[in-house]
């Protein structure tokens, strides 16, 4: 009908598109931040694991350390008791 307001959205539709919209944008960020957390997660599984690596490095070079100490010692008792 002439002079009605038909095509004018009602004050609740338009609050029920916001909230629609509102709840959308919380999906999306909760969906950002699980992808975020997962990806950390697996950052964080890397870092363990390179950790550890470092860890098994630096105990065999002081095992290879010590190991080249005892040699040089051994040597040098035996120059020792070479030349006497």
């Amino acid at each position: 009908m002439a002079g009605t307001d038909d095509d004018k959205p009602k004050e609740n539709e338009g609050e029920n598109i916001s909230l629609e919209t509102e709840d959308e944008e919380n999906e999306i960020v909760r969906e950002e931040y699980y992808q975020l957390d997962s990806k950390l997660d697996e950052l964080n599984q890397a870092l363990d694991i390179l950790e550890q690596k470092n860890d098994d490095i630096h105990s065999r070079l002081l095992e290879l350390l010590q190991s080249n100490r005892d040699i040089r010692e051994q040597l040098k008792h035996q120059q020792a008791e070479n030349n006497k």
